[in-house]
């Protein structure tokens, strides 16, 4: 009887063993698969290496946004219709575009749903966006505009008879808004991300230029420009937002500064010639100037900055140059025949002839192309690789 539990026991230890153990067919099936999943993953890294420009989290990006979006049989966002007016201005803003003249502001999305159309008084409108915000003021005028996105968030208007001189938004949303003051040359006014004052700055030795919030909310720039003898001297000072307290002021150049720009390595200053980079203390670190050429456009981004410059006043034949975030130069890009615009977003440079969109890296490797039939006029850069490409009075979004 024991004998016969025992080999019971044996049987059943057998037999388990059998089902643990896979059948031969089972096993090659299992190797074979191991192999061809190996060999895909070796040809995944080698297709990931040799692409490694084009494929990236902002493709990843695009394939989500725009699934959505209208689309050609070539796969291209569908044209609608804008205004057609001659003193339009254009911007990108994220996923939208800002069209705005002396009488209207229009704010469309990507497949053309005019989600703001208002009339407004702007003899001479400007346009400033910084990540999610973007701000259209009349220059010389009294009305403010800020948008976050595609919806209308504040509305500022001068008092009295003072007018405008200048406004920007940063990437926080922070504001600083220059204006006309009594017993001044200009009153320079911080206002936080809720649109609260935060701190103004009297200025009455120099007439103000420029005015601009840090990326961390915690200085104002002030750009200023007086005379040294015959000469015009531009000044920068930073003061505190939090006590108004100036910390730190330089001399920045003989001649005017037509722009400016704050980011988290420092300053840009963009000249008629050329462009600055400056530390957090207004320390030059390095620059780029072209005398002899023409200063066709320019694009400040957040660590290195993009000019281009023709030998013709017309345009035709130039140079693109991009510079670090250091001042160094590390690229250029000859040019030919007529360019008609050249501008930057995130990591890429969208430049647009009459006969193609190029859109490049930062460091000027070409990322994607189109042809351009002849209908657009100028495209704007976005940060995800798209670009918004406009024409006389009809706009689409190119995708890579």
């Amino acid at each position: 009887m024991e004998e016969n539990r025992e080999n019971q026991t044996a049987a059943r230890s057998n037999g388990e063993r059998q089902k643990r153990e896979a059948p031969g067919w089972l096993k090659v099936l299992l190797r074979v698969l191991a192999s061809i999943f190996t060999v895909l993953l070796v040809v995944v890294a080698v297709f990931l290496v040799l692409n490694r420009d084009q494929l990236n989290l902002d493709m990843v990006k695009r394939y989500l946004t725009y699934q959505a979006l209208e689309r050609t049989d070539e796969g291209q966002g569908v044209e609608f219709t804008i205004s057609s007016e001659s003193d339009n201005i254009y911007a990108a803003l994220s996923d939208s575009l800002i069209v705005c003249n002396a009488n209207h502001i229009w704010v469309y999305s990507d497949g053309g749903t005019a989600y703001v159309d208002m009339e407004a008084a702007l003899a001479q409108p400007v346009v400033q966006t910084a990540g999610s915000y973007a701000l259209v003021y009349d220059a010389g005028g009294s009305e403010l505009y800020l948008f976050s996105g595609r919806v209308l968030v504040w509305e500022y208007e001068t008092t009295g008879d003072y007018e405008l001189i200048t406004a920007r938004v940063n990437d926080q949303g922070w504001i600083a808004v220059a204006e006309q003051a009594t017993g001044y040359k200009a009153a320079v006014t911080v206002y936080d991300a809720s649109q609260n004052k935060v701190i103004t700055e009297n200025i009455s030795s120099s007439f103000v230029m420029d005015a601009l919030v840090s990326p961390d909310n915690n200085q104002v720039a002030l750009l200023t420009i007086g005379q040294d003898g015959m000469d015009f001297v531009s000044t920068l000072t930073l003061y505190s937002c939090t006590d108004g307290s100036e910390t730190a002021s330089a001399q920045v150049s003989d001649g005017v500064v037509i722009d400016l720009s704050w980011d988290d390595g420092g300053l840009w200053l963009q000249e008629e010639d050329g462009v600055r980079r400056l530390d957090s203390q207004l320390q030059e670190l390095g620059s780029c100037s072209e005398s002899s050429y023409y200063l066709q456009s320019y694009s400040l981004q957040d660590g290195y900055a993009v000019e281009y410059f023709s030998y013709y006043r017309s345009g035709a034949l130039g140079e693109i140059v991009v510079l670090d975030d250091q001042g160094a130069v590390t690229g250029t890009l000859e040019t030919e025949g007529e360019v008609l615009s050249v501008t930057a977003a995130g990591r890429y440079i969208a430049v647009l002839t009459g006969s193609e969109l190029t859109i490049y890296t930062s460091g000027l490797e070409e990322y994607a192309s189109i042809e351009n039939t002849g209908d657009s006029l100028r495209a704007l850069a976005r940060s995800d690789g798209t670009a918004m490409l406009i024409g006389s009075d009809t706009a689409h979004v190119f995708l890579p």
